[in-house]
């Protein structure tokens, strides 16, 4: 999959026969060829001809919109997929207690193992000095997902290791101060890193989703709620730690990032224009990486392979363990 990302709002993309170009005034910035490109990431403002956006859309390519602080705006999308059975199977699933449940345990059971395994890994090979009842609290809230009633006592789960989890986070982040996990606003730069990542994960998924012919506004553990992408959502939980949590440690450990790269203030913080294109090109080189070591899919193409795996378990009406990192 390769995807374009468009910071700059002083460009604007225009058609050029049956490829896009990208314009700056009177000059032209970059040839972008279509072949390829899967999507286009927009963070901002910059401007589309109604003729690009047009051949975008033919050429089977979805464009998402964000806006500078990285919040998702929307997407335009190309022709869904014609498979209405599977969409009609996908809301018979999420009626239906049992899968659903099965589902939710599933995601929930995915996220706390990796949680532990990247806990477990920084302890050992960075020296973190966690808590030793951490590890053994993940480890009992685990216990119990397989007897959960309900999704939302899965839910329950999830929020309790994730709170463990971020108690461990600030000993792991060695460069900054870690005042525990704040979305909105997000006032310290680790916590922008990680809305950030999240939201770019969260996007990629609902496009993989979108592609294969599931809805990714259905979904089991995050239920449904108008306009958000739940089973995106669903799917992120497994990926949170080792692609995100992993590459924001990285960034501001080895200080590539530092608090001089961000603008903002009480109402959130966001990476300077300069800073976000860093990022991006952190964000895309690790997602090409090899997920397990030399030889291993690279963490895309697992996405790919779980987003799969979900259409398989919709369309069979039978639910199966979620990939989980095994760092």
């Amino acid at each position: 999959m390769q995807l374009l990302y468009l910071t700059d709002p002083h460009t604007q993309v225009r058609r050029k026969d049956e490829h896009l170009e990208v314009w700056e005034g009177e000059s032209r910035k970059a040839n972008v060829p279509l072949q390829s490109l899967e999507r286009i990431v927009v963070f901002g403002s910059v401007p589309f001809t109604s003729q690009a956006l047009a051949l975008a859309l033919d050429k089977g390519i979805d464009v998402s919109f964000l806006s500078g602080h990285g919040k998702y705006r929307g997407s335009l999308l190309a022709a869904q997929s014609k498979n209405v059975f599977l969409r009609l199977a996908q809301c018979e699933r999420f009626r239906h207690g049992g899968f659903r449940l099965a589902f939710c345990r599933a995601v929930v059971t995915a996220k706390i193992l990796a949680q532990q395994r990247v806990l477990t890994r920084y302890a050992r090979s960075q020296r973190a000095e966690l808590e030793s009842r951490a590890l053994e609290e993940l480890a009992r809230l685990l216990g119990q997902v397989a007897e959960a009633g309900t999704p939302e006592g899965c839910q329950g789960l999830e929020g309790q290791a994730a709170a463990v989890y971020f108690e461990q986070f600030r000993h792991m982040l060695t460069a900054l101060e870690f005042p525990g996990r704040r979305q909105r606003p997000s006032t310290d730069p680790a916590n922008a890193l990680l809305s950030l990542g999240y939201v770019m994960l969260g996007n990629e998924i609902a496009s993989l989703l979108e592609a294969l012919g599931l809805d990714p506004a259905v979904g089991f553990l995050h239920g449904l709620r108008y306009g958000r992408q739940s089973l995106a959502l669903d799917l992120v939980e497994p990926f949170r730690q080792p692609v995100i949590d992993r590459l924001t440690l990285r960034l501001l450990n080895l200080k590539q990032f530092t608090p001089k790269d961000f603008e903002g203030g009480e109402k959130g913080l966001r990476l300077v224009p300069e800073a976000l294109k860093r990022y991006l090109e952190e964000y895309e080189r690790h997602l090409r990486s090899s997920s397990e070591g030399e030889g291993s899919p690279s963490w895309r193409e697992r996405l790919k392979q779980q987003a799969e795996a979900v259409r398989a378990m919709v369309m069979n009406d039978r639910v199966e363990p979620l990939w989980v990192w095994d760092g």
